[in-house]
C-alpha cells in the first residue's frame, strides 16, 4: 500500500524537492519553439507544486518519424512525479516499441499493472501516444483516457475533436484501439492535460473545453508558441486569482 510519509527534516526535504524539480524539468522538452521539417511545435508546462505528474515529449525516432507523447499520472506531487519519471524512462528505453503506438501503450499498461500489483495500489495514468511520418503527415495514435485533442484548421479558425478514446492505463489489461489521421499543411494539433480545462474561477466554474475551443480559434493565425501562451494567459485570466490545483500542460504542433 502506498502511504504518505512526512518529511522529518524540513531543510533536507526542501532541498530534495528542489533537486526533484530540477531533475523533472530535465525530463520535459524545453518550453520554447520545437522545430523539424514540416512541423513547428511549442510546449508549456506548469506544475501546481514543486513537482507533478504531467509529462510530454517529442521524440525523433529516425529521419522520417517523430513520436508525440503527453500524459497525466492521476494525482500530483512527489508520488506522481516519480511515476512520471518511470513512465518517461520506459518510453525512452524501449526503441522497438516507440514506432508502434499500440505496442508502446500496451507495454506501459503492463508495466503500471505490475507496479500496482507489487505496491498494492492502482497507479492510473492517461496517455496520448502518436507516431507521425514527417514527410507525408500520416499519423497513428492511441488515446488512453486522455482529454480529447483538438485538430484545428488555421485557415478557417475551426476546431474538431480528434480520434477515439480508450480507458486509462494502469487499471486493467486491455487491447488499445488505434486511430489514424493524415495531418495536412495548415492543420494544428493541440494536446493538453485536464488541469487546463478543470481550472476554476471564484464562482467555482470550470474553464472547460468550450472556452479552450474559443481560445484556439481566436489564436488560429498565431504561431505555435504564441498560441500556447494565449491558452495559459486565458486560463489565468479566467481563474482570476484562484490558486492552481492541478498540473497544467499544453503542446501545440503545426503542420507546415
Amino acid at each position: 500500500m502506498i502511504t504518505h510519509v512526512d518529511c522529518l527534516g524540513a531543510p533536507d526535504c526542501e532541498l530534495d524537492l528542489a533537486l526533484a524539480a530540477e531533475l523533472q524539468g530535465a525530463l520535459l522538452p524545453p518550453q520554447r519553439a520545437l522545430s523539424c521539417p514540416h512541423q513547428h511545435a511549442a510546449a508549456l508546462n506548469r506544475m501546481c507544486g514543486s513537482v507533478g505528474g504531467d509529462f510530454l515529449d517529442l521524440i525523433q525516432l529516425n529521419e522520417e518519424q517523430i513520436a508525440v507523447v503527453m500524459g497525466d499520472v492521476v494525482g500530483h506531487g512527489v508520488m506522481a512525479s516519480l511515476l512520471m519519471a518511470i513512465i518517461m524512462g520506459h518510453v525512452r528505453s524501449n526503441p522497438a516499441d516507440c514506432a508502434k503506438p499500440v505496442e508502446m501503450v500496451t507495454s506501459l499498461n503492463a508495466m503500471l499493472l505490475d507496479l500496482g500489483d507489487r505496491s498494492g495500489a492502482v497507479v492510473p495514468c492517461s496517455i496520448f501516444y502518436a507516431v507521425v511520418d514527417v514527410p507525408s503527415g500520416v499519423g497513428f495514435f492511441v488515446n488512453a483516457g486522455h482529454p480529447m485533442p483538438f485538430l484545428c484548421d488555421r485557415r478557417t479558425s475551426s476546431s474538431i475533436q480528434l480520434g477515439e478514446g480508450n480507458i486509462l492505463i494502469g487499471v486493467e489489461d486491455f487491447v488499445p484501439r488505434e486511430s489514424c489521421h493524415t495531418f495536412l499543411p495548415g492543420e494544428r494539433l493541440v494536446l493538453y492535460t485536464d488541469g487546463v480545462i478543470d481550472a476554476t474561477n471564484t464562482e467555482g466554474q470550470r474553464f472547460n473545453r468550450s472556452r479552450l475551443h474559443d481560445v484556439l480559434n481566436a489564436n488560429a493565425p498565431a504561431d505555435a508558441p504564441a498560441c500556447a501562451r494565449a491558452v495559459f494567459e486565458a486560463v489565468d485570466a479566467f481563474r482570476n486569482g484562484v490558486r492552481q490545483t492541478d498540473d497544467e500542460s499544453i503542446l501545440v504542433i503545426d503542420r507546415n
